[in-house]
């Protein structure tokens, strides 16, 4: 259980430092994952209405 709690804080010290030395790209990247998940989300509603339809 411990070692959850400091891969956890590696990744958000981690996360912390890309952005502060590289804020666009970290900003690149937080964009791209959005529009991947609202690519998903979309295409699962398609599904589902092609199944009902």
């Amino acid at each position: 259980m411990k070692w959850r709690r400091v891969l956890w804080w590696v990744l958000v010290v981690f996360a912390l430092y890309a952005v502060y030395r590289a804020p666009d790209q970290a900003a690149n990247f937080v964009r791209n994952v959005g529009e991947w998940l609202g690519t998903a989300v979309t295409s699962i509603g398609d599904f589902f209405d092609g199944l009902l339809s």
